[in-house]
């Protein structure tokens, strides 16, 4: 059989990339991502399963500490990077829950301050 022109992949880097792009499409067909791109307006629900899993809470003064350690006081989607709202307003679009508006006092895991 003749030599391909072509490097070929390891294993390993054709499973990295799969991932990678598996991982990509997912949050891309996340449930409730093409509503939320329809409808901007519309508002994380507690009970969303990302937003279960992310602790996301609409006061962050009363997130579960031992539940989620990472929390500091102060710590707020206001003041992340994600948060796209302006400021001084109740809540704004969130890049991680697809751009679905999140309250401007809410916390989640996700949590990284501005800089």
């Amino acid at each position: 059989m003749p030599k391909s022109n072509h490097p070929t992949r390891s294993r390993r880097s054709f499973l990295t990339l799969a991932a990678a792009a598996g991982s990509a499409a997912l949050v891309g067909l996340r449930p409730g991502a093409a509503s939320a791109q329809a409808n901007p307006a519309a508002h994380v629900s507690v009970n969303d399963p990302l937003a279960k899993s992310l602790g996301y809470a609409e006061d962050g003064t009363k997130v579960d500490k031992a539940k989620f350690p990472t929390y500091k006081a102060g710590q707020k989607c206001g003041n992340c990077r994600f948060y796209q709202g302006a400021a001084g307003q109740p809540s704004g679009p969130c890049q991680i829950f697809g751009n679905m508006q999140v309250n401007a006092n809410g916390w989640c895991i996700s949590f990284n301050a501005k800089t």
